[in-house]
């Protein structure tokens, strides 16, 4: 897909940083330094950071599998799953490991702040079974957040998402737009049920639980990603409009001012964002006028690594803070935490996810 969409990788290493700068902010105020977290801005770009990833893996993996039907004629669902499985469970699982059975036993790494960071070793049998078998975003809503683990939520999601998305094109082709269209709307009225009513059915620790799990369960974001994919595939008229270059840089900078300022949406906050991402993404993939907008060497290798940053960059903030407590100097936490995920995660992508990625070929 890089030759495809040259693009998307630097748009990957900007998703990454939104979180890393998110976070940064976070441990800030729990290691009580001076921070911003209370400015609205770091407060969404988190999340938001995590749905641009979700939107350009739904329209990544739709394309690729809209690709693969044409090549073949047919979706091959065995090889599929074999190589999300490749690129995705190695760095996931020794992460997991890290986290349950590494960290909480060394001292340097104990977040002083527990409101945020429980103790990972209280219900650690039943928490850590909702991590391995990816239901992360499960196990956090009934437990709580798990330090330097947490961020496998997304993982979780994606990984859901990818068990029934390819059935879709394989089951129903010429109705993928509708059934998308139905996920959305779908998780939309589930969302409102779980926050907004009682349900009588259910107790309201289960509601709470499900609601949770749908605040993590992004998968309308996702479906829309998929959305743009089948509309490029079919070249449909649409994307004449998208694909002006004014729109293009109107809805840039609509997302930059909105991010800047913080603006929240309510019950559609992330459905508009996504939207917005999606036209980004669309036109930075297949607009031939944008083609070189973010394409640049740095930047394309930090995206294809995006997904070490996103993994490991908690460990890199850690080091960062504590280094920065030592010398108290706190300017050094944002180029020490940046530097150092950029170097875990080359060193892990080269001489561990590398290896299983060659794997990938074969299917």
């Amino acid at each position: 897909m890089k030759k495809i969409y040259p693009n998307l990788n630097s748009l990957r290493f900007i998703a990454a940083s939104l979180v890393i700068i998110h976070h940064i902010e976070l441990y800030k105020s729990l290691f009580k330094l001076d921070n911003f977290w209370n400015v609205p801005f770091f407060q969404i770009i988190g999340k938001l950071g995590v749905v641009l990833f979700f939107v350009l893996s739904g329209f990544l993996i739709t394309s690729l599998l809209l690709h693969e039907n044409d090549i073949k004629g047919d979706i091959s669902l065995k090889n599929f799953y074999i190589r999300r499985i490749l690129r995705i469970w190695p760095l996931y699982y020794l992460i997991v490991f890290l986290g349950f059975f590494v960290y909480p036993y060394i001292q340097f790494f104990d977040i002083p702040d527990k409101t945020v960071f429980p103790n990972v070793l209280t219900h650690r049998f039943p928490n850590i079974v909702y991590f391995l078998t990816i239901f992360a975003n499960v196990g956090i809503p009934i437990y709580g957040e798990i330090p330097y683990t947490s961020q496998t939520w997304s993982i979780a999601t994606e990984e859901q998402f990818y068990l029934f998305w390819p059935f879709i094109f394989t089951l129903f082709p010429k109705k993928s737009i509708r059934l998308m269209i139905v996920v959305i709307i779908g998780y939309w009225i589930l969302k409102y049920l779980f926050n907004y009513t009682n349900i009588p059915v259910i107790n309201d620790k289960t509601q709470q639980v499900i609601k949770g799990f749908l605040f993590y369960f992004n998968i309308n974001c996702m479906a829309l990603g998929g959305i743009f994919a089948v509309l490029v595939h079919k070249k449909n008229i649409y994307l004449n409009i998208i694909f002006e270059r004014r729109i293009f840089f109107v809805t840039v900078i609509a997302t930059i001012l909105l991010l800047l300022f913080g603006v929240n949406f309510g019950f559609f906050h992330y459905d508009i964002y996504a939207l917005l991402f999606a036209i980004i993404i669309v036109n930075l993939a297949c607009n031939d006028d944008l083609s070189s907008v973010l394409e640049n060497k740095i930047t394309n290798y930090l995206g294809s690594i995006s997904y070490g940053i996103y993994m490991y960059h908690f460990v890199a903030l850690t080091i960062a803070i504590r280094t920065a407590i030592y010398f108290d100097a706190l300017w050094v936490i944002y180029p020490i935490t940046f530097i150092l995920t950029f170097i875990i995660s080359h060193l892990s992508y080269k001489y561990f996810e590398n290896y299983f990625l060659k794997l990938k070929a074969k299917f």
